[in-house]
């Protein structure tokens, strides 16, 4: 079967599905619920991130995990093997 009338025929049977109406089903309290409070993004992601200081942490922390992991290949490397 090619893809068009497949996509058709799904296209067709989804616009003939009933949705349910749920206007007027929420209780009456979250009806005359007040509106919650918008806070400032700012306030809640807090102070900005430098990135050059950001920057300069991850390239020291790569270079430490860089120097480790070489230093393991090494001792690998010169380990003896029966």
């Amino acid at each position: 079967m090619k893809p068009l009338p497949l996509l058709v025929l799904l296209l067709t049977c989804a616009a003939c599905t009933d949705f349910p109406e749920l206007e007027g089903r929420e209780q009456p309290n979250v009806r005359s619920a007040a509106y919650p409070k918008l806070v400032p993004l700012q306030d809640i992601l807090g102070p900005p991130i430098d990135p050059v200081n950001e920057a300069a942490e991850v390239e020291e922390d790569l270079t430490a995990r860089r120097e480790a992991l070489a230093k393991k290949a090494e001792a690998l490397q010169n380990a003896q093997t029966n």
